[in-house]
C-alpha cells in the first residue's frame, strides 16, 4: 500500500503542481512516463519483500494503514481497502494468526471490533522500512552530488504538494 500511496502521491502531486502551465500536459506526461520504469521496479521489489516476509501487498497495506492511523474499526479498514467487510475480516484474521495485528472490542461499544498493530507488527514494518531505505540510499549513492541536490529539491516540492493535496482532501471530507 505504501508503494501505491507513493505512486499515487507522485502522480497526483505532479498533476496538481503543473496544471497551471500551458505546457503542463506535455510536461506531466514526460514526468509520469519518466517515473514509470522506476516505480515499476520499486513495486516489483516491494512485492518481493512482502512475499519474503509472508505478506500480500494488501496485507502490508493494512499494516501501513494501522501504522499511520492507529487502531481502527474493522468496518473502516474494509472501507479504506474498498473491500467487503467479510473480505477485510479474512485479511485481518490471517494477519492476526501471524501475531502482527490484534483485534479488541471497543470499550464503549463492544459490537465494534478494533484492529491495531502488535509489537511484532511494528517490528516487521520497521524491518521492511529499513530495507526500503537502504535500497533508496543505494540508488541515490550512485548519483553525483549535483544530481542528489536536484532530487532533494524535487522531493521537497513533492512533499509540499502532497501536503496541500492531503489538506484539500481532508477539507473535502
Amino acid at each position: 500500500m505504501l508503494t501505491i500511496a507513493v505512486d499515487r502521491m507522485i502522480h497526483l502531486t505532479i498533476i496538481t503542481t503543473v496544471t497551471a502551465s500551458p505546457t503542463a500536459p506535455d510536461l506531466t506526461a514526460e514526468i509520469v512516463e519518466g517515473l514509470a520504469p522506476l516505480l515499476a521496479r520499486h513495486r516489483r521489489a516491494w512485492a518481493v519483500r512482502c512475499h519474503q516476509h509472508g505478506l500480500s501487498m494488501v496485507g502490508f497495506g493494512v499494516l501501513a494503514l494501522l501504522e499511520m492511523s492507529g487502531p481502527m474499526p474493522m468496518s473502516r479498514i474494509a472501507e479504506d481497502l474498498d473491500v467487503a467487510l467479510p473480505n477485510a475480516t479474512g485479511i485481518i484474521g490471517r494477519l492476526a494468526e501471524r501475531g502482527i495485528v490484534q483485534r479488541t472490542h471497543d470499550t464503549t461499544d463492544r459490537r465494534i471490533v478494533l484492529v491495531g498493530l502488535t509489537e511484532a507488527g511494528r517490528a516487521l514494518i520497521a524491518e521492511m522500512e529499513e530495507e526500503r531505505r537502504r535500497r533508496v540510499a543505494r540508488l541515490l549513492g550512485v548519483m553525483e552530488p549535483a544530481q542528489q541536490q536536484r532530487v532533494a529539491r524535487a522531493v521537497k516540492d513533492l512533499n509540499q504538494a502532497a501536503a496541500r493535496l492531503a489538506a484539500e482532501d481532508e477539507a473535502a471530507t
